[in-house]
């Protein structure tokens, strides 16, 4: 579980030198997987306090107004945790650039799991994991985030549930 807080380099995950790296691996993995594209946001969020997440989008290809939907892949470290997504998302439109897509409109539900440290906000204690479900909505560049989370691992017997909620900007 101390992946999520250090990389193999011993650099923090919330160091903007990583954050960028996985941003740069992202671009480039987009441009040798046709359908993906990378995806980036920053927001306040409960308990991670401040985060920013890069990940993978599937692109719907052949139209450019399209309703379809697509894959979701997300690495989220923040300052106090970290979650990892997967999940399903759907566009009202989406815009194509060379190695980045923009929802215009947008909502995904996402399978996420949650890790703690560095004293979470809500009283949670350090080094919990919890599962759960996120609803994420995103007018560009607005991003709101709701999400609920049962305790799976860890010794916090006071927090079986824990409610998260998020707003930031992101493409």
């Amino acid at each position: 579980m101390r992946m999520w807080k250090r990389a193999c380099i011993g650099v923090p995950v919330t160091s903007p030198a990583m954050v960028l790296s996985l941003l740069a691996f992202c671009c480039g993995m987009s441009v040798g997987a046709p359908g993906w594209s990378p995806t980036a946001a920053a927001q306040l969020t409960t308990p991670q306090k401040l985060s920013v997440s890069v990940g993978m989008a599937g692109i719907p290809w052949g139209r450019i107004w399209s309703d379809d939907g697509g894959l979701l892949v997300r690495l989220e470290p923040g300052l106090s945790g970290g979650k990892l997504h997967v999940g399903f998302r759907s566009a009202f439109s989406i815009l194509f650039f060379p190695a980045v897509a923009s929802d215009i409109c947008g909502s995904v539900l996402y399978g996420s799991v949650l890790y703690t440290w560095n004293d979470p906000w809500g009283g949670l204690e350090n080094d919990q994991t919890y599962l759960g479900t996120e609803f994420r909505a995103t007018a560009v560049p607005l991003v709101l985030s709701f999400g609920l989370y049962g305790h799976v691992a860890g010794n916090d017997d006071e927090h079986d549930w824990l409610f998260s909620a998020g707003g930031g900007i992101g493409f």
